[in-house]
């Protein structure tokens, strides 16, 4: 499924122009002006195609394989009031195809951005609710990186339009893809303060380092309204130390007070710091101890997480002793590997190998991403 798209009464929608026979199986009526429907198999050379307009008048016509339905109707001189004035320039909204989902991801082409921001114009639609929840995994989030790399090539409209639900690492990516921060420039700050920290012999948590200050050089690129971009679209997970409760934060008054919020969620005790943060005239500290893959149980979530078998974009590998383990909600598979994921977060490896992980996440996504058009997937 093309989670770019858009919704009206719960069917998907294209650009008619865009749309070539026979790539239509069927065709649900919508409040635009007209609907099409074809009556011939695909391997056909001629397709017979019904429009159907708002007051019930139905012109049934052929077309050609490899015809779109603009071609089709302006060919056959359609009594269509306005229609293809603009001769498939993508000038304006008025044509466009409302179909329901079954039939949507049976479409092979990947809407473009030109015809998404066309279809944004059109009257009455809504847009298709998707979350993004990214896993709390410290120096790991470059594999994160990775995969938000591949989705904003992609399908860059569904971060555009999408929630973002995070902890530690994850949460500070949500951010940055909302405040259009470039994630190139995200991904050399997290090499580079991996090269810093394996300098020291403990890593961040040796006496005397402080990754506070590194955490300060991303966060002086999040802009002025960084709080306001973020507001209601940006859910932030952190541990509350007076009970040790998970609070999900999505409100701010200030540029500054998401930073501080930013700063909890990334709280290790020893490893950031040894006073924790303070919220409210609270501590809180990293939400990772209670809560590593926050969401909104939407149904359309996009999970992303470096460690095997708990999220929708994880690393796969096989189970050899099929055992999964449940930390802090967060599933994942009990493996050699996970856990060399787990040290690795805190401990970070040379930065070749951490941009493998990059290479890794950004191939996990697009695995995810074709599985999704795949009509088996």
């Amino acid at each position: 499924m093309a989670l770019s798209s858009l919704v009206s009464s719960g069917m998907l929608l294209r650009g008619l122009c865009r749309l070539t026979l026979p790539r239509l199986s069927a065709v649900a009526p919508s409040r635009v002006s007209f609907c099409a429907s074809t009556a011939a198999r695909a391997q056909k050379e001629w397709i017979e195609v019904t429009y159907e307009k708002a007051d019930g008048t139905t012109y049934t016509v052929q077309g050609k394989e490899g015809d779109n339905l603009l071609d089709v109707a302006i060919n056959n001189d359609l009594d269509l009031d306005g229609f293809g004035a603009c001769e498939g320039t993508l000038a304006c909204s008025t044509c466009h195809l409302v179909f329901k989902k079954e039939d949507f991801d049976n479409i092979e082409e990947i809407c473009t951005d030109e015809e998404l921001d066309m279809l944004d114009l059109a009257y009455g639609l809504t847009d298709e609710k998707v979350d993004i929840s990214l896993a709390g995994c410290g120096f790991l989030g470059i594999y994160v990186i990775g995969a938000l790399d591949c989705l904003k090539s992609s399908s860059p409209s569904l971060l555009h339009k999408a929630n973002f639900y995070g902890v530690s690492a994850g949460a500070l990516l949500g951010a940055c893809i909302l405040c259009d921060v470039p994630l190139n420039f995200v991904r050399a700050g997290f090499l580079q303060t991996a090269s810093e920290t394996r300098k020291w012999a403990m890593g961040a948590f040796t006496p005397g380092f402080n990754f506070g200050d590194h955490l300060n050089v991303g966060f002086e690129r999040l802009p002025p309204d960084a709080h306001l971009r973020t507001n209601g679209r940006l859910h932030v997970s952190v541990t509350r130390m007076r009970d040790m409760s998970n609070v999900m934060i999505s409100e701010w008054d200030s540029r500054e007070d998401l930073i501080q919020t930013l700063r909890s969620s990334c709280y290790i005790i020893g490893f950031t710091g040894m006073q924790p943060p303070l919220l409210n005239n609270e501590w809180h500290i990293d939400g990772g101890y209670t809560n590593r893959l926050p969401h909104n149980n939407c149904p359309q979530t996009i999970s992303i997480s470096p460690y095997s078998g708990c999220a929708s974009i994880s690393p796969r590998e096989k189970q050899k002793n099929g055992y999964d383990v449940k930390w802090a909600d967060m599933r994942m598979h009990v493996t050699y590997d996970n856990f060399e994921r787990l040290y690795r977060s805190l401990m970070p490896p040379p930065p070749h190998i951490l941009n493998k992980y990059y290479h890794c996440g950004y191939q996990d996504a697009l695995h995810f991403l074709r599985c999704k058009k795949s009509p088996n997937g």
